[in-house]
């Protein structure tokens, strides 16, 4: 009888309306929620920034909830695996998803993936990261035009790192390959801890990473050429942008972000909204923030979502201008 009250009541709303209300959880309300401790996928292996940054998240919501939210790593797959376990999770919120630009580059990248692309929903950004030029400090060259100009000299010189097929690092030299006609080689790596350990060590000579690595610049252990974004750093003032350098097409920041179920009930989704947001505002999440080189970026679910759609179009572009292999 319940079942039969609850499908007359839907159909009442319309088709679209009446999936709807049968497919959200019962029970679930922005009152009630979290009813349970709330479990966060990160689709990386453990360590790292992304890290990091959700569990310093993860442990102002525990605060403000009085409820364990609890972070599990699921890497592999190029992020697939974690991705997938999410939007198999029952749409209530109590299982949610932190990832990052591969999120969006695999849906262009892979011809399949084990979930669909309208599987989840934005809920809230948590910060970017713009991607700063390092490179080894054997290369020649201790500004943009040196360096292209030794790069132009020496096709293929250029050994650049990444944190793997696809990411932010990968995606993001190919930009500036695309934009500077130069040629350089891609050297992929299970990770930014590998690929930042052989940059050090020369055994590659480049990479785009956090500015939490200008510490390294300021050693002497790397040189940092130009941050891929539109405002100079204010940790490194010094440090220009490619678009001071002449190059204003290569812009790309690294961003981290958390997503939900698609189905998962609006005010619960409002709920996590306003409560991670309310987090990231805080004070100890702006000094670690600072601390690591990020940048809060407050984004209404409606901005986030369109964010989301601008990156795919962006990336989607560069991959298939530079033919990007597509697994």
């Amino acid at each position: 009888m319940f079942v039969f009250v609850m499908r007359r009541a839907a159909w009442a709303l319309g088709a679209s309306a009446a999936l709807a209300v049968l497919a959200a959880p019962l029970g679930v309300s922005a009152q009630t929620y979290p009813v349970r401790p709330v479990q966060v996928i990160v689709p990386y292996p453990p360590g790292g920034l992304t890290d990091g940054i959700v569990r310093q998240v993860a442990q102002g919501l525990t605060e403000k909830w009085k409820t364990t939210v609890f972070i599990e790593n699921k890497g592999g797959g190029g992020t697939t695996i974690g991705t997938a376990y999410v939007a198999r999770a029952a749409a209530d919120g109590q299982t949610l998803l932190f990832t990052s630009t591969g999120y969006v580059t695999n849906q262009v990248l892979m011809k399949s993936l084990p979930y669909s692309a309208d599987a989840f929903t934005p809920i809230a950004m948590g910060a970017t990261a713009p991607n700063v030029l390092y490179v080894h400090p054997s290369v020649p060259a201790t500004n943009l035009a040196e360096l292209l100009t030794y790069a132009k000299a020496n096709p293929g010189a250029l050994k650049f790192a990444s944190t793997g097929h696809g990411s932010s690092p990968h995606l993001t030299a190919e930009l500036f390959a695309s934009k500077t006609g130069i040629s350089m080689v891609h050297v992929p790596y299970k990770g930014a801890g590998p690929a930042l350990a052989d940059l050090l060590a020369g055994h590659v000579n480049a990479m785009f990473h956090f500015p939490a690595s200008l510490s390294l610049a300021k050693e002497g252990k790397l040189k940092a050429i130009a941050v891929a974004s539109t405002d100079r750093l204010k940790e490194a003032p010094g440090l220009p942008t490619f678009v001071d350098a002449g190059v204003p097409d290569v812009v790309s920041s690294s961003w981290f972000g958390f997503f939900a179920p698609a189905a998962t009930p609006q005010p619960v989704k409002d709920k996590l909204h306003k409560d991670i947001a309310d987090v990231l505002a805080s004070a100890r999440l702006r000094a670690f923030m600072e601390e690591s080189g990020l940048t809060e970026t407050p984004m209404t679910q409606p901005e986030f979502a369109s964010f989301i759609a601008h990156e795919q179009d962006k990336w989607a572009t560069v991959i298939r201008e530079r033919k990007i292999p597509i697994d």
